[in-house]
């Protein structure tokens, strides 16, 4: 019985150590708010005069303080980017500068594209989560100042708020030759002597990863600590 039960707490301990980390994945919405969206005193948004759900915002010519609230409602876990595609539509207003919440730990720039559109890019390094926000998870990420110096004063512009993704930098591949290029096991860009060793040599242990080999030494060594407490307890009881 004993013998059964250190088997089992072996392959317990050894399950443990494999079993991969789950994060819970961040979700939110992005969304744009114009002067009477926000609540400065309370820095508080008003949801029915932001672009949630699907509502029009409309942004009035204030000469130079025309502004635009960035705004994200956060759902679930930390969110720590900001990538949207900002489109003025029906209106001579252009885009002018970039405010980011800094006091929130906001940092980033905004584009403007040669199509009329405006590319937002803003980073958190702490990152947000729903209690972050003051109301309902919605927090204040940048304000956005635009020019309508070339507008008349009853002129007007909607705004859309679009998510735009977020680049990927692409891998350089693995035991791959391009031309006098070599690329070893790990993606690194090699002489050719390493990439024989690592490539096309599949005893080398330089292919494979650190981590199996530290979780079999790591269950080993455990192990090992388990039998030597029942070997010892064993004693006790004879």
């Amino acid at each position: 019985m004993k013998k059964k039960s250190f088997v089992l707490s072996i392959l317990l301990v050894f399950c443990i150590l494999v079993s991969p980390l789950r994060a819970s994945a961040a979700s939110g919405q992005i969304f744009g708010a114009s002067s009477d969206g926000y609540v400065e005193s309370t820095k508080t948004f008003d949801e029915s005069k932001t672009t949630l759900n699907g509502n029009t915002v409309t942004i009035v010519n204030n000469g130079a303080n025309t502004i635009i609230y960035l705004g994200l409602k956060v759902t679930e876990g930390t969110v720590n980017n900001y990538n949207a595609t900002l489109t003025l539509s029906n209106s001579s207003f252009k885009f002018h500068m970039i405010s980011p919440n800094r006091s929130g730990g906001w940092t980033g720039t905004a584009t403007e594209n040669g199509d009329g559109t405006i590319s937002i890019n803003l980073t958190n390094s702490t990152g947000v989560t729903a209690s972050s926000g003051v109301a309902n998870g919605n927090v204040l990420v940048a304000t956005i100042t635009l020019d309508a110096t070339s507008a008349t004063s009853t002129d007007t512009c909607t705004i859309g708020l679009s998510t735009a993704s977020t680049p990927e930098t692409p891998e350089n591949p693995t035991c791959t030759i391009d031309g006098d290029t070599y690329y070893c096991a790990d993606g690194t860009v090699c002489t050719e002597e390493e990439y024989t060793a690592q490539c096309e040599n599949p005893e080398n242990p330089q292919t494979g990863s650190f981590l199996p080999y530290a979780v079999i030494i790591g269950g080993i060594g455990l192990a090992a600590v388990l039998y030597l407490v029942t070997k010892k307890n064993k004693i006790y009881h004879v």
